[in-house]
């Protein structure tokens, strides 16, 4: 679990900090980050070594309806979550951390735990949801395979969409172009 993170100031961004931390809209449901740089702070009280993130580390929300997941990799400073999160270390000889957060984030995962959330205002997965999950572990080389494809088809989908964009925006001005030559030809008559 996350660092619980109380009092007002707990969370105030100190550009000095000595603590980076992740919040959960830092993290697409794609599972990759929306921004290069994290909110730095100075937390009131102290952090454990467990509740500091870890290269290989997969953070899971534990609250809301998004069934994201992020594999930690950073370097630099020492970094963080809230309460907000899971913080899952996957033993690396069974299971490849990109394939845990791959797996947690199939519609699998989440309509799993769309039934087993608890709470009417905010909803709230439990450790033991998590931990009662089943998950098929091919081989690390299987695993391996299936996040490269996952990536590319993230990276795909990315790329279609930037192209639908700039699609509707050419379309848009060559309309603009035709309307404003029809008005100019009807001026000229």
């Amino acid at each position: 679990m996350g660092a619980t993170l109380r009092g007002r100031d707990a969370t105030r961004p100190v550009p000095s900090g000595s603590f980076r931390l992740i919040r959960i809209g830092d993290i697409s449901q794609d599972g990759t980050l929306l921004k290069d740089g994290f909110l730095r702070i100075e937390p009131g009280q102290s952090v454990s070594d467990e509740q500091v993130l870890r290269s290989g580390d997969v953070i899971f929300p534990n609250r809301g309806i998004r069934t994201t997941a992020f594999v930690y990799r950073l370097g630099g400073p020492r970094t963080i979550v809230g309460a907000q999160f899971f913080i899952l270390r996957p033993e690396v000889a069974k299971v490849v951390p990109e394939f845990l957060a791959w797996f947690l984030r199939t519609e699998q995962s989440a309509d799993y735990f769309a039934g087993r959330r608890k709470g009417t205002y905010v909803q709230i997965i439990e450790k033991s949801d998590l931990s009662e999950l089943e998950i098929q572990l091919p081989p690390l080389k299987v695993q391996q395979n299936i996040v490269v494809a996952a990536e590319m088809a993230v990276t795909e989908r990315k790329l279609s969409e930037r192209l639908a964009s700039l699609n509707w925006k050419l379309t848009n001005e060559k309309l603009a172009r035709t309307a404003q030559r029809a008005c100019d030809s009807i001026s000229k008559l």
